[in-house]
């Protein structure tokens, strides 16, 4: 049976939870994911967290699945909007990840550090690097390479996209797209 958002006298909904949570991620690192203390951020007491999650580890698990959809899914839907021309797919890919409206290099970061110490969040990252080289393959597929360059390729500038951001490189829009 799931929970209605809201009941109550609750002062915030789940989404605030993740959003609270998030935030902590990516500045605190996931020590600093705590109940007690995104409690004392959102204003309110420990006992209104239990009405949406089971338990931190419960948190914890939704956090991934925000971070699978708020960071993976628009980089998809990216290359889908971009219609079949594997060039306008990469284009508007690169696109997504120069603007970062809809990417957030910081929580892909903070998911990364977290993987460092958790399997769990090991597992997802590496199955969400593998859906995104998919991704990459396909367009390059899409653009007239073989299979085995076009994984190739999909590996190098995913690797080369995550490398900018672990490196913490700072260029101008502009820059970025030339």
């Amino acid at each position: 049976m799931t929970k209605p958002e809201k009941r109550g006298n609750f002062k915030v909904s789940r989404e605030e939870w993740i959003t609270e949570a998030r935030k902590t991620l990516i500045k605190e690192g996931i020590a600093g994911v705590k109940v007690e203390r995104l409690a004392k951020k959102l204003g309110v007491t420990r006992g209104g967290f239990y009405w949406f999650f089971k338990s931190r580890n419960d948190l914890l698990d939704s956090l991934l699945e925000d971070w699978e959809q708020t960071n993976t899914a628009p980089l998809f839907n990216a290359v889908e909007n971009a219609g079949p021309d594997g060039q306008k797919q990469f284009d508007q890919l690169v696109r997504a990840w120069i603007t970062e409206k809809s990417f957030s290099p910081a929580y892909d970061a903070a998911m990364r550090d977290w993987a460092r110490t958790s399997a769990t969040a090991r597992t997802r990252v590496e199955r969400i690097d593998d859906k995104r080289i998919g991704l990459l393959t396909d367009i390059f597929r899409r653009m007239g390479y073989d299979d085995e360059e076009a994984f190739i390729r999909g590996r190098i500038t995913y690797f080369h996209q995550v490398g900018y951001y672990s490196i913490g490189i700072h260029e101008s829009h502009d820059i970025r797209e030339k």
